[in-house]
């Protein structure tokens, strides 16, 4: 695997083999947007559909900025994202991400910012400093809190709102927003879809096919599809032909242990890929994730009113909702893998998943009746492998 040299302490599965294109484009994602001039930063559960509908290039800025810990680069000091006006209790993901715009705010390749609901207030400051000090335009788009008596305002309301962000974007990006451009981007991101369906419910096996990083990682490419979604879908429908074949095989993969306790991973992920590596080496085995959840839930119907459809499919994801309706409309998805446990993450500087940790807990350890445990993280190095004995402990106990 060529890029495997730059990784730190993270180990990949070489086993499948399919694998390394997918992580080789992943690692490219940065150098490729250099060489393009319609680059639309974007939060990472905003459906990238609306940005390739206008011609432009959607980049998952949390994604690709925030995971520089993972590599043997020198991390970028996030000085600059405290000195340009954010807290240094913020969200490490929104620190660092920052960090790695605001030092070429006259060369970053960015030409826009999007940011949309679902962000919290520390989120949208970090996305109106990078936008000021870069001097690139922020746009946003109005999502109504979930209602299910509220359905038909709502959903109108965000057709009005898709409507205006296509007219803004489209004069900034020179391409006017048509149905026929939007359907067609629709159908090529519910193959992305029914390909991480797919692999998801392949997890819901009881013999582990794939390890939890690279599930963990084949999930994140709905962030942005990878600037190409054509080409991704070509790569993981060969990671899923080989998952298949494993399954059929009854094989497991390297790094998996014998009859491993299932885990379903709530919340949002830490920098630091080594916890992936860590619940396999404890006895563990991802068979669910939340982390994007949201854009690969369900698939958006692509006949009939197609702006009517998709709006209705934004509303509908669960970040958008309350706790309480997000934890009841997640145990769907829970049960469909069958896992022995949770573990929900909580990212130090993110008061949204903090409040909503209990409520949440509570609902889903009502329902299920299996056992839950919270882990929080920070940006520094050290966090994660410190959880370690409290993985390994809480597998234990599932046992």
């Amino acid at each position: 695997m060529s890029e495997q040299s730059q990784l730190r302490h993270v180990k990949l599965d070489t086993s499948l083999k399919s694998f390394s294109k997918l992580w080789n484009m992943f690692m490219q994602t940065k150098d490729r947007i250099e060489k393009n001039d319609k680059v639309v930063a974007k939060w990472r559960n905003f459906p990238p559909e609306i940005i390739y509908t206008l011609g432009g290039t959607p980049y998952d800025l949390l994604l690709h900025e925030g995971l520089a810990t993972t590599t043997t680069r020198d991390v970028k000091s996030i000085g600059y994202a405290i000195e340009a006006g954010l807290s240094a209790d913020s969200c490490p993901w929104n620190l660092t991400a920052a960090a790695g715009i605001l030092p070429r705010k006259n060369s970053a390749p960015i030409n826009m910012f999007l940011a949309a609901a679902g962000q919290c207030d520390i989120s949208a400051k970090s996305w109106q400093i990078m936008s000021r000090n870069t001097g690139k335009p922020l746009y946003s788009m109005e999502i109504p809190a979930f209602h299910a008596r509220s359905e038909k305002r709502s959903i109108s309301f965000i057709e009005g709102e898709l409507l205006s962000l296509f007219e803004r974007l489209g004069r900034r990006l020179g391409r006017q927003y048509s149905e026929s451009r939007l359907r067609n981007e629709i159908k090529r991101g519910n193959r992305i879809r029914s390909l991480l369906l797919d692999l998801t419910a392949l997890l819901s096996h009881r013999r582990s096919v794939m390890t939890s990083l690279e599930y963990f990682l084949t999930n994140v490419t709905a962030g942005d599809y990878l600037q190409d979604p054509d080409h991704l879908a070509s790569s993981l429908t060969e990671i899923k032909n080989e998952v298949e074949a494993r399954s059929k095989e009854g094989e497991s993969p390297h790094g998996i242990l014998d009859d491993p306790i299932r885990i379903y991973y709530l919340g949002m992920a830490p920098q630091d890929l080594r916890l992936w590596n860590i619940i396999d080496s404890s006895g563990g085995s991802l068979v669910g994730c939340d982390t994007y959840l949201s854009l690969f839930s369900r698939l958006i119907p692509e006949s009939g009113a197609i702006l009517r459809e998709f709006a209705r499919w934004i509303w509908m994801m669960p970040h958008h909702m309350p706790s309480i309706d997000r934890a009841k409309a997640l145990i769907q998805f829970v049960k469909q893998q069958k896992p022995d446990a949770i573990i929900i993450g909580n990212v130090i500087g993110c008061r949204n998943l903090s409040s909503s940790d209990r409520i949440v807990k509570e609902t889903l350890r009502e329902e299920l009746g299996i056992p839950i445990t919270s882990i929080e993280f920070g940006s520094s190095d050290e966090d994660v492998p410190l959880l370690e004995p409290q993985i390994r402990a809480f597998v234990e106990m599932c046992r």
